[in-house]
């Protein structure tokens, strides 16, 4: 038995409920990111020895203390969370595909400090090759790239460097 399409789009029009409205509109994206601030997040096995090394060597203050999880100021609206991994969302690993990076102008004065300190170095501070910044990266006690930078003045850097000079 052939039914006809004109036939089937009746019957449903007929069969929906009386006063049904079109399905709502997803609303837009917001005119703006409004973020205040971001917090990056690292898994540590061993919290304690992780909050010696930003607290006592890297000289963070201690801003939020969650138990589980404690979050560093880095600038006026940067942070990094330090993350007990037995409660966090995720697990720490061995493979550390992160690398948390501090832009100051004082990477000489950091290297030194951080050499002075006995903090495992991955390389002398130098000019990179393949994009105008000087700087070097360091390890922390569980194998996380710390890489200090600054982007040297240069037209490929103009517009963040000016975005670093915005209060």
């Amino acid at each position: 038995m052939r039914i006809a399409l004109p036939a089937l789009l009746a019957a449903a029009i007929l069969a929906s409920p009386a006063g049904a409205q079109p399905a709502p509109a997803s609303p837009g994206r917001p005119a703006t990111l409004g973020v205040q601030a971001n917090i990056v997040f690292l898994y540590y096995k061993d919290i304690p020895r992780a909050q010696r090394f930003y607290e006592d060597v890297i000289g963070l203050r201690l801003t939020v203390d969650q138990g589980f999880a404690k979050i560093y100021q880095i600038s006026p609206t940067s942070f990094v969370g330090l993350v007990d991994e037995s409660q966090g969302l995720h697990r720490a690993s061995d493979t550390k595909p992160v690398t948390l990076s501090f832009v100051t102008q004082e990477i000489d004065a950091w290297y030194d400090y951080l050499v002075s300190k006995g903090v495992k170095l991955r390389g002398p501070v130098r000019d990179a090759t393949r994009h105008p910044t000087r700087g070097f990266v360091a390890y922390d006690p569980e194998g996380y790239f710390l890489e200090f930078e600054r982007f040297l003045d240069h037209p490929q850097n103009a517009a963040l460097n000016a975005a670093l000079r915005r209060p």
